[in-house]
């Protein structure tokens, strides 16, 4: 930008000194604090992460919430509450069995500082104080969308040296495309690295250690060649310890709505730098959740409600 604003200058034969300041984008401090809803509700453990926005230059700041009320609201009235204590802005709720027949919505409270309260004064310090209200988020009540089993989970690897390419199979139904969402937990066993004196004359220490997948994987269920719409998961470097031993991995998944889908590849598509979903980014991305309380208060996200059905795979040191 500035390169062409010297040249434009020398081609009209104007030469004169200025102070040029540097471009920033319209809008990109309006996207600093808002709260970003990531997670679907499913039956057994409905898992929600609840983040705010940040400018691109305050990218390490903190922005998980920890302090807020959550719970799954079904039509019928009956309210579950995540369980008590937050870490990372990560709630666990306990939805047991869905009902096919019943419309279920995610529900949150958080007490936020209210800047467009009448009570908000400058105090000696010229300090804005404001009082605190409760703002409530919703998403739309959905029914639970059914969720064909996994036909498959399989691993594929080039050669020696290669990663492990874990792969998922489902059967998709009969004129029909749906979209997925896929997730995965991760199991594996480990020989110690340091043994105690008297371990040293027994069985191996054996340590076990588990995580998350990082990110979410979004798709379609267009069948391939072999009709089966196919889907790569993961992958394992040949040098993770992980694979030492006994690896195991189990994968999720759920139906999600066209919407949903094409929302997600939305927000995917305007953040290419990174594999965060809720990357910073300028641009406004409303999904289905609002803020009843003041409706003019944006929120990004996305909560679909859906069955979900899962398969696991295990891998041995003697099979790779």
């Amino acid at each position: 930008m500035k390169q062409f604003i010297v040249i434009l200058l020398l081609s009209s034969g104007f030469f004169f000194f200025s102070c040029i300041t540097e471009y920033e984008p319209a809008g990109i401090n309006e996207i600093k604090d808002i709260l970003v809803v990531e997670g679907h509700i499913t039956e057994g453990k409905t898992r929600i992460t609840l983040s705010k926005s940040v400018n691109l230059s305050d990218r390490f700041a903190e922005i998980f919430v920890d302090d807020a009320i959550v719970f799954v609201e079904c039509d019928d009235g009956t309210r579950i509450q995540a369980d008590d204590g937050s870490r990372d802005g990560r709630y666990t709720i306990q939805t047991a069995k869905l009902d096919s027949l019943r419309k279920y919505r995610l529900k949150i409270e958080i007490a936020e500082v209210d800047f467009d309260s009448n009570e908000c004064f400058m105090d000696e310090e010229e300090v804005l104080r404001c009082p605190r209200k409760t703002f409530e988020y919703c998403s739309d009540f959905s029914f639970p969308l059914k969720t064909p089993e996994i036909d498959s989970v399989f691993w594929m690897k080039e050669g020696k040296g290669h990663p492990i390419r874990i792969f998922a199979a489902t059967q998709s139904p009969e004129n029909d495309v749906p979209f997925y969402r896929w997730s995965f937990r991760e199991d594996w066993e480990i020989a110690a690295d340091v043994l105690s004196y008297w371990e040293e004359f027994q069985y191996p220490r054996i340590c076990y250690g588990s995580s998350i997948g990082e990110g979410l994987i979004f798709g379609s269920g267009e069948k391939g060649d072999f009709g089966q719409a196919v889907n790569l998961i993961t992958e394992v470097s040949p040098k993770d310890r992980k694979i030492e031993r006994t690896y195991r991995i189990t994968v999720y998944q759920n139906t999600i709505s066209k919407r949903a889908h094409d929302y997600f590849a939305n927000i995917k598509k305007n953040s290419p730098q990174t594999d965060n979903l809720f990357a910073p980014t300028p641009s406004d991305f409303r999904g289905n959740i609002i803020c009843i309380t003041d409706p003019r208060k944006p929120v990004i996200g996305y909560v679909d409600v859906s069955f979900t059905t899962q398969k696991q795979l295990y891998i041995s040191d003697y099979s790779i």
